[in-house]
């Protein structure tokens, strides 16, 4: 969804977005972004509600399952206008450069805005459930379906020594 800055009037602009994106091994589905975008000061302010879901492998089974999120979304965007002869120099960006959007097309994409901001949602460890038991480093077995086929406690021969420290 894309927003013409002609198009923001001084009460703000409503916009309601919903799209689906692919994120590494992640299928990613906004299913609604309700928000609205209004001027502030020299910039634009986009506040609103993001409901999205999140279809990706587990870190300890590597079962796939799908999980909702809802959330509050709250970015500031600043129009920089670049010049022909600024394009080709590097700028090097503060810390408080990092905390708003800069846009230097003549719209504000609104999808790519949510994107980004999802994809920073989304949590750095995935897991199906918390009780979830894994998989079983010897026999690979899912220890969430079935038990564990090990043979006993087999012990790699070169770790045979270090039993005689514990004595």
């Amino acid at each position: 969804m894309k927003v013409y800055f002609e198009q923001i009037t001084i009460d703000g602009i409503d916009v309601d977005t919903a799209f689906e994106f692919d994120d590494f091994s992640s299928h990613i589905t906004v299913e609604n972004f309700n928000g609205k975008l209004y001027p502030i000061k020299n910039a634009y302010f986009l506040d609103g509600n993001v409901v999205f879901s999140v279809e990706d492998k587990c870190d300890r089974c590597a079962e796939t399952f799908k999980k909702q999120f809802s959330e509050r979304i709250q970015v500031e965007i600043v129009r920089n206008k670049i010049n022909e002869e600024d394009e080709e120099e590097e700028i090097e960006l503060s810390e408080e450069d990092l905390s708003y959007y800069t846009i230097i097309e003549d719209f504000i994409d609104i999808d790519e805005i949510v994107k980004e901001e999802v994809a920073l949602l989304k949590p750095i460890k995935w897991l199906c459930s918390e009780s979830c038991k894994g998989i079983c480093p010897g026999c690979g077995a899912d220890l969430n379906k079935e038990k564990c086929r090990c043979q006993g406690a087999s012990v790699d021969p070169r770790f045979e020594i270090l039993k005689k420290l514990k004595k």
